[in-house]
């Protein structure tokens, strides 16, 4: 995947050290006005609302990646948005587990083709792992902002009930996307929309077509491999040995939540898959995205023909004119 030409002097960025994770805050200068306009409110506050975009890597990434695609949605979201007053919004970005700065042995972020008989394994517990981190920043991310200090005692003795709305926006890439999935299983209610690119919501199948290399075209390939004990799976001895039993009942578990009980109704989703994708290919996730348009309206579904496993200009392009119309 590329890094998107971007001008880095465009908007601000900080960095903060939350919990050991270096994380990356951009255009957090906007703030500042914005919460400083809500002093001289006539009116009572009940709610500032506060949009911060979290950008989540893909595997083999690292937050530099991320941090070109921020740029370039702050730049095309202040483009496109006609409102006279402007809700700001800041972008989040850090290096996922064993990836940048925090890498610790890049064979293990290898899949089974390129000799890592632990592929499973290994990018199962890198995306858990990476949803605690997320949670981890998420939770400390505003006290390190610090806004309330930007607010009068006045103000504050006026709105008795104020609060800061943080609406959470995920936005995932490949690995990225995977973990914007289970991020919302683990913690629905702290999430206002989700943006996965080239993502899958079931690993189990995803996994295990890809473990018994089944063709796309199959009749192994359309089924919901989470509804499978580990025997139905039949595997060989040696793919037991890639893809354990225990493994299979957690992820599985997992993959049925997310397919049964996602809080469609409640998280807007713009979604963006390769037509041609062959490493993580939409027909995976086709019927989950359907009932997600038809459940909640705010959602939208863009695959882009002639496409892989990639993220375009175009998928990039379109999200942000949909963001402006739902934020």
């Amino acid at each position: 995947m590329k890094v998107f030409d971007h001008d880095p002097q465009a908007f601000s960025k900080v960095e903060y050290l939350i919990g050991g994770i270096n994380t990356y805050v951009y255009n957090t200068e906007t703030l500042r006005s914005y919460i400083e306009s809500f002093d001289n409110s006539p009116t009572n506050v009940d709610d500032i609302p506060i949009n911060v975009l979290y950008l989540i890597h893909q595997r083999g990434g690292d937050h530099k990646y991320t941090e070109a695609l921020a740029y370039t949605i702050l730049d095309q979201y202040y483009t496109k948005s006609s409102k006279a007053s402007v809700e700001p919004l800041i972008c989040v970005t850090f290096d996922l587990r064993n990836h940048g700065s925090r890498m610790i042995n890049k064979a293990r972020n290898q899949d089974w083709i390129k000799g890592n008989d632990l592929h499973a394994l290994d990018m199962f517990s890198s995306i858990m792992g990476n949803v605690a981190d997320l949670k981890l920043i998420m939770d400390f991310l505003p006290s390190y902002l610090d806004l309330e200090s930007l607010l009068t005692g006045e103000f504050k003795q006026q709105n008795q009930h104020w609060n800061f709305r943080f609406r959470n926006i995920l936005s995932g890439y490949s690995l990225g996307a995977h973990t914007v999935f289970r991020f919302v299983n683990e913690y629905p209610g702290l999430v206002h929309i989700i943006n996965p690119v080239v993502g899958c919501v079931d690993l189990s199948s995803l996994l295990i077509n890809r473990l018994k290399q089944n063709s796309l075209e199959s009749e192994d390939y359309d089924k919901k491999w989470f509804y499978y004990t580990y025997d139905e799976l039949n595997l060989t001895k040696e793919e037991k040995h890639k893809y354990p039993e225990h493994l299979h009942k957690y992820l599985s578990q997992q993959d049925e939540e997310i397919f049964e009980n996602f809080p469609m109704n409640e998280i807007k989703m713009y979604a963006a898959f390769g037509a041609e994708d062959q490493l993580v290919p939409k027909k995976l996730s086709s019927v989950w995205c359907d009932s997600y348009m038809n459940t909640n309206d705010s959602t939208e579904v863009f695959i882009q023909d002639g496409v892989g496993h990639d993220v375009t200009n175009e998928m990039v392009d379109k999200f942000t004119s949909w963001l402006v119309k739902i934020i």
